[in-house]
């Protein structure tokens, strides 16, 4: 009876999304302490987001997909702002 009202273990939808961020934040800031680091950030990037569409996909759970779209406008801006410190 007791397992019965337990939650299960699985994380949030807002935490999936939080830890996709956290991640990119962390490739991310790596990136940026290296020379040329942008090629590295946008490869990543794409892997990030490639990666969260295929879970998205496999796991039917929408919630990745849209921190797959969350990833990629972030990345993209981030990539535009490294771009511009660059110059």
């Amino acid at each position: 009876m007791e397992s019965e009202n337990k939650p299960s273990k699985q994380p949030s939808n807002i935490a999936i999304v939080g830890i996709n961020i956290v991640v990119l934040l962390f490739y991310t800031l790596i990136s940026k302490a290296i020379e040329g680091g942008i090629f590295l950030d946008a490869f990543l990037i794409a892997f990030h987001f490639f990666g969260c569409i295929i879970i998205g996909l496999a796991a039917r759970k929408w919630v990745w997909v849209l921190s797959a779209f969350v990833v990629l406008l972030i990345g993209f801006s981030t990539c535009v702002e490294l771009m511009g410190n660059q110059l």
